[in-house]
Protein backbone atom coordinates (compact mmCIF):
# COMPACT_ATOMS: atom_id res chain seq x y z
CA UNK A 1 0.00 0.00 0.00
CA UNK A 2 1.15 3.53 -0.59
CA UNK A 3 0.40 7.01 0.60
CA UNK A 4 -1.02 8.81 -2.43
CA UNK A 5 -0.16 12.48 -1.91
CA UNK A 6 1.23 15.12 0.41
CA UNK A 7 4.34 15.11 2.56
CA UNK A 8 4.67 11.31 2.42
CA UNK A 9 3.21 10.94 -1.10
CA UNK A 10 4.50 7.87 -2.94
CA UNK A 11 5.79 6.27 0.26
CA UNK A 12 5.03 2.55 0.40
CA UNK A 13 3.89 1.08 3.71
CA UNK A 14 4.24 -2.65 4.22
CA UNK A 15 1.08 -4.18 5.66
CA UNK A 16 1.62 -7.45 7.57
CA UNK A 17 -0.44 -10.36 6.24
CA UNK A 18 -1.65 -11.29 9.73
CA UNK A 19 -3.68 -8.10 10.21
CA UNK A 20 -7.44 -8.83 10.22
CA UNK A 21 -8.18 -6.08 7.70
CA UNK A 22 -9.47 -5.35 4.23
CA UNK A 23 -7.40 -2.35 3.10
CA UNK A 24 -8.99 0.33 0.95
CA UNK A 25 -7.52 0.06 -2.54
CA UNK A 26 -5.22 2.80 -3.78
CA UNK A 27 -7.69 3.62 -6.59
CA UNK A 28 -10.63 4.03 -4.20
CA UNK A 29 -8.49 5.97 -1.71
CA UNK A 30 -7.19 8.31 -4.42
CA UNK A 31 -10.72 8.95 -5.71
CA UNK A 32 -12.13 9.68 -2.25
CA UNK A 33 -9.26 11.98 -1.35
CA UNK A 34 -9.72 13.87 -4.62
CA UNK A 35 -13.34 14.50 -3.63
CA UNK A 36 -12.39 15.53 -0.09
CA UNK A 37 -9.48 17.75 -1.19
CA UNK A 38 -11.67 19.54 -3.75
CA UNK A 39 -14.14 20.46 -1.01
CA UNK A 40 -12.05 20.86 2.14
CA UNK A 41 -8.63 22.36 2.89
CA UNK A 42 -7.14 19.48 4.89
CA UNK A 43 -4.27 21.37 6.47
CA UNK A 44 -4.95 21.72 10.19
CA UNK A 45 -8.17 19.67 10.12
CA UNK A 46 -8.90 17.28 13.02
CA UNK A 47 -9.58 13.76 11.75
CA UNK A 48 -10.99 10.72 13.53
CA UNK A 49 -10.10 7.41 11.84
CA UNK A 50 -12.44 4.71 13.21
CA UNK A 51 -11.77 0.99 12.68
CA UNK A 52 -8.31 2.17 11.62
CA UNK A 53 -6.96 -1.25 10.61
CA UNK A 54 -3.69 -0.57 8.79
CA UNK A 55 -3.96 3.17 9.48
CA UNK A 56 -3.58 4.06 5.80
CA UNK A 57 -6.56 6.43 5.70
CA UNK A 58 -5.37 8.36 8.75
CA UNK A 59 -1.84 8.44 7.29
CA UNK A 60 -3.20 9.86 4.05
CA UNK A 61 -4.92 12.65 6.00
CA UNK A 62 -1.72 13.33 7.99
CA UNK A 63 0.36 13.40 4.81
CA UNK A 64 -1.97 16.15 3.54
CA UNK A 65 -1.50 18.29 6.66
CA UNK A 66 -4.31 17.12 8.94
CA UNK A 67 -4.06 15.77 12.50
CA UNK A 68 -5.51 12.29 12.98
CA UNK A 69 -6.61 10.14 15.90
CA UNK A 70 -6.67 6.39 15.22
CA UNK A 71 -9.21 4.13 16.97
CA UNK A 72 -9.17 0.33 16.72
CA UNK A 73 -9.65 -2.49 19.23
CA UNK A 74 -7.26 -5.00 17.61
CA UNK A 75 -3.82 -5.05 19.26
CA UNK A 76 -2.08 -6.16 16.03
CA UNK A 77 -3.54 -3.18 14.20
CA UNK A 78 -2.59 -0.82 17.02
CA UNK A 79 1.00 -2.10 17.04
CA UNK A 80 1.25 -1.77 13.25
CA UNK A 81 -0.08 1.80 13.29
CA UNK A 82 2.28 2.69 16.13
CA UNK A 83 5.33 1.29 14.35
CA UNK A 84 4.36 3.05 11.10
CA UNK A 85 3.94 6.37 12.91
CA UNK A 86 7.36 5.83 14.54
CA UNK A 87 8.93 5.00 11.16
CA UNK A 88 7.55 8.20 9.63
CA UNK A 89 8.33 10.21 12.80
CA UNK A 90 4.69 11.23 13.25
CA UNK A 91 3.27 12.09 16.65
CA UNK A 92 -0.40 11.09 16.62
CA UNK A 93 -2.85 9.67 19.13
CA UNK A 94 -3.80 5.99 18.93
CA UNK A 95 -6.70 4.65 20.98
CA UNK A 96 -7.08 0.92 21.60
CA UNK A 97 -10.78 0.70 22.33
CA UNK A 98 -14.05 -0.58 20.94
CA UNK A 99 -15.31 2.09 18.53
CA UNK A 100 -18.83 2.11 20.02
CA UNK A 101 -17.46 2.63 23.51
CA UNK A 102 -15.16 5.39 22.23
CA UNK A 103 -18.00 7.20 20.44
CA UNK A 104 -20.28 6.92 23.48
CA UNK A 105 -17.76 8.39 25.92
CA UNK A 106 -15.61 10.80 23.92
CA UNK A 107 -16.93 14.27 23.19
CA UNK A 108 -14.19 16.06 21.24
CA UNK A 109 -14.88 17.90 17.98
CA UNK A 110 -13.57 16.57 14.69
CA UNK A 111 -13.76 18.11 11.26
CA UNK A 112 -13.87 14.76 9.45
CA UNK A 113 -14.71 11.31 10.75
CA UNK A 114 -13.82 8.32 8.60
CA UNK A 115 -15.08 4.84 9.49
CA UNK A 116 -14.31 1.55 7.78
CA UNK A 117 -16.04 -1.14 9.85
CA UNK A 118 -15.91 -4.82 8.84
CA UNK A 119 -18.14 -5.63 5.87
CA UNK A 120 -19.90 -8.32 7.94
CA UNK A 121 -21.35 -5.60 10.18
CA UNK A 122 -25.07 -6.06 10.78
CA UNK A 123 -27.53 -3.42 9.65
CA UNK A 124 -28.15 -2.66 13.33
CA UNK A 125 -24.43 -2.09 13.94
CA UNK A 126 -24.19 0.28 10.98
CA UNK A 127 -27.26 2.17 12.22
CA UNK A 128 -25.82 2.38 15.75
CA UNK A 129 -22.51 3.70 14.38
CA UNK A 130 -24.23 6.36 12.26
CA UNK A 131 -26.53 7.31 15.18
CA UNK A 132 -23.57 7.79 17.55
CA UNK A 133 -21.64 9.90 15.05
CA UNK A 134 -24.71 12.02 14.23
CA UNK A 135 -25.59 12.59 17.89
CA UNK A 136 -22.11 13.21 19.25
CA UNK A 137 -20.04 14.62 16.40
CA UNK A 138 -22.08 16.02 13.50
CA UNK A 139 -23.37 18.90 15.55
CA UNK A 140 -21.43 21.59 13.72
CA UNK A 141 -21.94 22.76 10.15
CA UNK A 142 -18.47 21.79 8.96
CA UNK A 143 -18.43 18.22 10.33
CA UNK A 144 -18.20 15.49 7.69
CA UNK A 145 -18.64 11.74 8.24
CA UNK A 146 -17.43 9.27 5.60
CA UNK A 147 -18.48 5.64 5.94
CA UNK A 148 -16.80 2.93 3.88
CA UNK A 149 -18.98 -0.13 3.34
CA UNK A 150 -19.99 -2.84 0.88
CA UNK A 151 -21.76 -1.46 -2.19
CA UNK A 152 -24.96 -3.38 -1.40
CA UNK A 153 -25.57 -1.31 1.75
CA UNK A 154 -27.63 1.87 1.29
CA UNK A 155 -27.82 4.73 3.77
CA UNK A 156 -29.39 7.36 1.50
CA UNK A 157 -32.51 7.58 3.72
CA UNK A 158 -30.56 9.05 6.65
CA UNK A 159 -31.32 12.73 7.25
CA UNK A 160 -27.59 13.58 7.21
CA UNK A 161 -26.96 11.75 3.89
CA UNK A 162 -24.94 13.88 1.47
CA UNK A 163 -23.51 11.66 -1.28
CA UNK A 164 -22.45 8.12 -2.18
CA UNK A 165 -19.61 6.92 -4.41
CA UNK A 166 -18.93 3.34 -5.51
CA UNK A 167 -15.62 1.80 -6.55
CA UNK A 168 -15.87 -1.92 -7.32
CA UNK A 169 -17.41 -3.67 -4.29
CA UNK A 170 -16.57 -0.70 -2.11
CA UNK A 171 -18.88 2.21 -1.42
CA UNK A 172 -18.32 5.49 0.43
CA UNK A 173 -21.27 7.33 1.92
CA UNK A 174 -20.84 10.94 2.98
CA UNK A 175 -22.91 12.42 5.81
CA UNK A 176 -23.11 16.05 6.90
CA UNK A 177 -25.39 17.89 9.29
CA UNK A 178 -27.98 19.86 7.39
CA UNK A 179 -28.48 23.47 8.44
CA UNK A 180 -31.87 24.65 9.55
Amino acid sequence: MRIISGKFGGRRIRIPRNLPIRPTTDLAKESIFNIISNNVELSGQKILDLFSGSGMIGLEFISRGADAVFVDHNIKCIKHISSTLDLLEINSKIVKQDVFKFLSNYKDNYDIIFADPPYHFSVESYQKLIDLVEQNFLNKKSGLFILEHHKKKDFSQRHTFLDNRKYGDCSFTFFKQKSG
